[in-house]
């Protein structure tokens, strides 16, 4: 599973250099530090970020603004988003509301109280997850890298019937595929499995095989042809490589 991506956007250098030591060493993410919005929204662009950190009052583009642009582009407007403030001033409390933002982390933080506030919401943010099902743990970790780099999802691998079975019944499984070509039960047999399960039968389920994984695998990894667009474009055009590898062409999807 990929590490959890944090953005902190703030002006303040010796905030960025506290938030980043205690977050990584405590949570065991990946942290980015920005000292503008402008900075900040290139990370994003640019990075999967699964939460920022965001001051109010900076110069010039203050953090209300640097919201503002955060929610209004389509690649970014969903990332959740918690406030860091010197003030309760309700001017800003308000705006920040109006822009879907309700969570607020006081400066000067202490870093047990910081780290505390970002678990609780990280753990409020159960991604939806995928399944990936096969005996060729390599191959699985291949596409479980893609899938995590491209989209907003967790992946989760099972060898064996029971190991699948867990995940299905603990975690959020938006999608299964699996290798129509398995020993310890073929894939056809685990779709039958699944379609008899009044629990299960709703998730959308892909079968495939090796060759045709890698064959999909080889495609997605070739580089986006080189046009004059935004850099996010290029990166927008190889998550449809990929949905459609995932979603239609594989092989059989129920």
């Amino acid at each position: 599973m990929r590490k959890k991506k944090i953005l902190v956007i703030d002006d303040d250098e010796m905030n960025l250099q506290i938030a980043k030591m205690v977050l990584e060493k405590k949570l065991t993410c990946e942290v980015f530090c920005v000292d503008t919005g402008e900075a900040g929204l290139d990370v994003l662009r640019s990075e999967r970020v699964d939460l920022v950190l965001l001051d109010i009052l900076m110069p010039e583009h203050d953090g209300i603004e640097t919201l503002a642009d955060i929610r209004g582009d389509v690649l970014t407007k969903d990332v959740p988003v918690i406030m860091l403030t010197a003030s309760g001033a309700a001017e800003n409390i308000q705006r920040v509301s109006e822009l879907g933002v309700q969570d607020y982390i006081k400066k000067p933080f202490m870093p047990a109280d910081l780290v505390a506030r970002v678990k609780k919401k990280l753990d409020e943010l159960r991604p939806e997850e995928v399944l990936l099902i096969g005996e060729d743990y390599a191959s699985l970790l291949e596409l479980q890298k893609l899938i995590e780099e491209t989209f907003p999802y967790e992946t989760q691998i099972a060898t064996s019937v029971e190991t699948a079975e867990k995940f299905l019944s603990e975690r959020n499984i938006r999608l299964i595929i699996a290798n129509a070509e398995m020993k310890f039960v073929s894939g056809y047999e685990f779709l039958a499995m699944i379609a008899a399960n009044e629990k299960f039968c709703a998730i959308p389920f892909t079968l495939t095989t090796d060759k045709k994984l890698f064959a999909h695998l080889s495609k997605i990894r070739q580089p986006p042809p080189v046009e004059e667009e935004p850099p996010h474009a290029s990166k927008k055009k190889l998550a449809n490589v990929v949905t459609s590898a995932i979603g239609y062409e594989l092989d059989v999807r129920i």
